[in-house]
């Protein structure tokens, strides 16, 4: 049988090894396969699954990994922030597992939302929304060691959301170069979303960043409302937008970055969750 197209519980070949939740329906599971995955890049992603309701199929859904700060952490343990979603097929399984419990992991890392050949003169703004800062996590400690300047910005409803907050803070103290930007939006005071912070300038006059093509790669991950992911012309290559003032359209238009393509390298990376 192909493990590519498994079905039933004969074909799990992974164990809940911890869990930690971080707000309600919010857990970080610790995954560890029964054989290593190797091939593991920052921003990979994995499938994981388990069987439905009628004791046959297997329902699998992607998680991108994340990565928690701290001692060096375990090249052969998945660690994957997932929030549950009451009308999901996958996750409100999952989040009834206990540790311990069995599930099934495809046996290959996955994606294409990648990092680039970093160098010292570059500034690296990774921003996210809710559960998008996962594959931030698996990027941060690269960054910071190789860049110039790296700004890691996350959006949330509440600040219990903010699942690394404490990690980033920490690992900040001792990383000059890193700031930290934290939004919640559902808590009172004035609203800010990340978009608003490359719109007004407010990086460039409250925190120093400077962003220009020559210099500058920003990832997004998360809420396509926030990302602002465009259409294109395929014979002009045009871009129209059917959510306007998102993150990329004002990248594009007030910085003069470009989408990141396979063939056309380009500034702007991204990776929506719905």
């Amino acid at each position: 049988m192909s493990t590519d197209k498994p079905s039933g519980v004969d074909t799990y070949n992974a164990t809940i090894e911890r869990i930690e939740t971080v707000a309600d329906g919010l857990s970080i599971f610790f995954i560890r396969p029964d054989t290593p995955i190797p091939g593991r890049l920052p921003g990979h992603y994995v499938s994981i699954g388990l069987v439905g309701p009628d004791g046959k199929k297997l329902i699998r859904r992607p998680y991108s990994l994340s990565q928690s700060l701290g001692p060096a952490a375990d090249p052969d343990l998945l660690e994957l922030l997932i929030i549950r979603v009451p009308e999901g097929d996958l996750t409100p399984i999952l989040f009834d597992q206990n540790e311990g419990d069995r599930l099934f992991v495809r046996p290959k890392m996955v994606g294409t939302y990648l990092l680039p050949k970093l160098d010292a003169d570059m500034t690296l703004i990774l921003a996210s929304t809710g559960t998008g800062v996962a594959p931030h996590m698996t990027m941060l400690e690269t960054c910071v060691d190789a860049c110039k300047q790296v700004v890691m910005m996350e959006c949330v409803r509440y600040s219990t959301e903010l699942a690394y907050a404490e990690q980033i803070r920490q690992f900040q103290q001792t990383h000059p170069n890193l700031v930290y930007i934290s939004l919640v939006t559902r808590e009172g005071g004035a609203k800010r979303y990340i978009q608003d912070y490359f719109r007004d300038g407010i990086l460039e006059k409250e925190h120093g960043v400077s962003i220009a093509p020559e210099t500058t790669h920003v990832f997004a991950c998360g809420n396509p409302a926030m990302i602002g992911i465009p259409k294109e012309d395929r014979k002009t290559g045009a871009l129209s937008y059917d959510t306007s003032d998102g993150l990329v359209e004002i990248l594009a238009t007030r910085y003069g970055l470009t989408i990141h393509k396979p063939r056309q390298p380009g500034q702007i990376h991204f990776e929506k969750y719905w």
